[in-house]
């Protein structure tokens, strides 16, 4: 009885860290549209305290560079982002997909999971205003269906050294 207990308490620890997560709707695909510039990082203020930075690389990977603290301001996530130590390759809910096509820009990112819940997946999609600036309108929730009105507006920073794509995930 007591082994019984103690396989099903290792069981549940293996199956609640192993890391599922749900496919994402987008395929990888180059961006070869050069209506965004991509020599830096697009940010939008969350709130009146955080920052959303997003990392878009040529061959289509979108990095989610974390909600920064608005009071620190550019320079510190600068600093953060130039440091060629910081992409964790290991982290799931970092990475996505992104695709332009024409004015229309479509992101796939991976939700915070939940305790023992797969990633899931949400997929934002705006407008390209100009190369510094995209909007984004809509946000669907890819296992619910639920579909939300947005207006995240990402305007561009430049950034020298930006972190490497690589990662286990997107491939």
């Amino acid at each position: 009885m007591v082994r019984t207990i103690y396989f099903y308490i290792f069981f549940f620890l293996i199956v609640s860290c192993s890391v599922r997560r749900q496919l994402p709707t987008l395929q990888l695909k180059e961006n070869d549209s050069e209506r965004l510039l991509l020599n830096g990082y697009y940010y939008s203020k969350l709130d009146s305290v955080f920052f959303d930075v997003i990392f878009l690389y040529k061959n289509g990977i979108v990095y989610q560079g974390g909600n920064p603290d608005i009071k620190d301001g550019f320079k510190n996530i600068d600093e953060t982002f130039s440091k060629s130590y910081i992409n964790d390759k290991k982290t799931g809910y970092i990475w996505g997909l992104y695709i332009v096509d024409g004015n229309h820009i479509t992101i796939e990112r991976y939700l915070t999971p939940i305790y023992a819940e797969k990633y899931q997946t949400y997929v934002d999609k705006g407008q390209v205003v100009n190369e510094r600036k995209f909007i984004i309108t809509s946000r669907k929730y890819i296992k619910t269906g639920k579909l939300e009105a947005r207006r995240d507006t990402f305007n561009f920073r430049p950034l020298s050294i930006k972190p490497d794509s690589t990662n286990n995930f997107i491939k």
